[in-house]
């Protein structure tokens, strides 16, 4: 009978741990693009490489919040990873703005002026995920995501 309780416990706390999933994948999908740019610049001699580093350097509290959420249970506050994502649209509102400027090939000296319009793209995926994902974290934050009704159809079944 304790195995089975157990068993339904792990469940219940995977399925409430379900909420973050994509929060975890893109935060991680960031850390790489991020530490990749990082390395570019750095290997390049480049002075703005303290930007994907500080991108760096916030992503790493992000991830340490989004991992505690299993252990935690029941709260559903994600300062840490709004403040990072806020942080990321906000660097990918300005990149994108300089763009329209000679700036933009101080920020990626390794790319050719033919990859410019790729990459410009490549910043507007991004702002568009960091939004999607602070909107994401507003509707966990008000328990108005999906996984959580999943999560209340399932405790009611107790």
């Amino acid at each position: 009978m304790a195995k089975a309780e157990s068993k339904k416990e792990f469940k219940e706390k995977s399925l409430y741990y379900n909420r973050y999933f994509s929060l975890r994948y893109l935060t991680a999908a960031y850390f790489f693009v991020n530490f990749w740019w990082l390395i570019v610049l750095a290997m390049g001699g480049s002075e703005v490489v303290l930007l994907p580093l500080a991108l760096l350097l916030l992503c790493i509290p992000a991830i340490w919040e989004q991992k505690k959420k299993f252990d935690q249970g029941e709260d559903n506050e994600l300062p840490q990873t709004k403040h990072y994502y806020l942080f990321q649209v906000v660097i990918n509102i300005l990149l994108g703005i300089c763009y329209f400027t000679p700036a933009f090939s101080f920020f990626y000296p390794f790319v050719d002026s033919a990859a410019f319009s790729f990459l410009f793209m490549l910043l507007l995926l991004g702002l568009a995920i960091g939004i999607w994902s602070l909107h994401h974290i507003s509707q966990i934050e008000r328990n108005e995501d999906k996984f959580f009704r999943r999560y209340e159809a399932y405790a009611r079944q107790k």
